[in-house]
């Protein structure tokens, strides 16, 4: 469902969206421009203060490279969705513009025909490639989802011959092309514990946790007083990171101490003969949206000491859209290696 109000906040020369962008949204009344930037630094500054639910960002401005000015932006503001806008459209440029979490890309020449197709995409957690020069190529190597090569890397990861014994307590990794595919698993993973008098921690960004009380409340879960019990614990992950980052350094002590101490309240709280953790988390999917994927990795072995000191089963969601190439696959078999399952759709 499309949100009834969009703020959007724009970065592109002043005279070319008077010209080409605003009358465009202006058909749409439901769609608000609260701030144009002809600068990457102002609207970084921009996207930071006023959190917008859409940005449309000019890759063409000269001064920061626009694939720099996404990943600040995505930092600053990681609710924030982000089309950009390009008279390039090379394959190495979308893959790019995936790769540090812009859900859609419009060239410049056919704006008049797909920007609203793509903003009404990117709203409702779709992804947008339009009608540009590459995106006949993307599309015959998968769209926005991993190339052949990768798609082989993870049905030999999930064969059951790769995975490690599933013992409990457990570490699984869900990769997911399709946004609706993790929040299927997750609410699955979290109801699974909560109808057993489990408890279950949710670490994640606001729009997931308000996606994930929706789902759990459709299978009749009553959160409200799950939470007043302590038997469900959401807390935002932007936060969390950067309570327990210093610069581009993990502070790994911080993070044990913050994630031990959330799941001894939690343990407290459930019920049973072994009374059990169910701990999603997305600060390591933040960290590799941003590139940081090394980071990411030191995280996951954090989490295992967590999961070989309490009775907690860790679920971990990345989405394959900023997996491209051959690096990032060597990659993610390392970060495979750190689970105890690898489950693909």
């Amino acid at each position: 469902m499309l949100q009834s109000s969009v703020r959007i906040l724009v970065l592109q020369e002043f005279d070319q969206f008077q010209t080409s962008i605003a009358p465009i949204l202006q058909q749409r009344p439901d769609w608000h421009v609260v701030a144009v930037a002809s600068e990457a630094s102002d609207a970084v500054r921009l996207a930071k203060q006023l959190q917008p639910e859409l940005i449309l960002l000019d890759i063409d401005l000269p001064r920061m490279n626009g694939i720099k000015a996404a990943r600040q932006i995505r930092t600053v503001a990681p609710e924030s969705k982000t089309v950009f806008l390009s008279h390039e459209s090379s394959i190495g440029l979308l893959r790019e513009v995936l790769r540090f979490g812009v859900r859609a890309y419009v060239s410049k020449e056919h704006t008049s025909s797909e920007l609203i197709a793509a903003i009404e995409a990117v709203l409702q957690n779709s992804h947008f490639i339009g009608s540009g020069g590459a995106s006949h190529e993307l599309a015959s190597a998968g769209g926005s989802h991993p190339d052949r090569r990768m798609k082989n890397v993870l049905t030999v990861m999930t064969s059951p011959s790769r995975q490690k014994p599933l013992t409990a307590p457990s570490h699984e990794i869900q990769f997911y092309s399709e946004d609706t595919v993790l929040l299927d698993r997750l609410s699955g993973f979290v109801e699974a514990a909560l109808r057993a008098g489990h408890s279950a921690i949710v670490c994640a960004t606001r729009s997931w946790r308000d996606d994930l009380v929706h789902a759990l409340h459709g299978r009749g879960l009553d959160v409200v007083d799950l939470i007043r019990r302590r038997n469900y614990v959401a807390f935002d992950a932007v936060e969390t990171l950067s309570t327990c980052t210093t610069g581009e350094s993990l502070d790994g002590p911080k993070f044990l101490q913050l994630l031990g101490g959330v799941i001894t309240i939690s343990a407290d709280a459930a019920r049973g003969i072994r009374p059990r953790v169910a701990l999603y988390q997305e600060c390591a999917s933040l960290l590799w949206a941003q590139g940081r994927q090394e980071v990411a990795i030191h995280l996951e072995r954090l989490l295992n000491d967590l999961v070989n000191r309490y009775d907690v089963d860790v679920l971990c969601g990345y989405s394959v859209n900023y997996v491209h190439g051959d690096e990032d696959i060597h990659v993610i078999q390392r970060l495979c290696a750190e689970h105890s399952a690898v489950n693909s759709e």
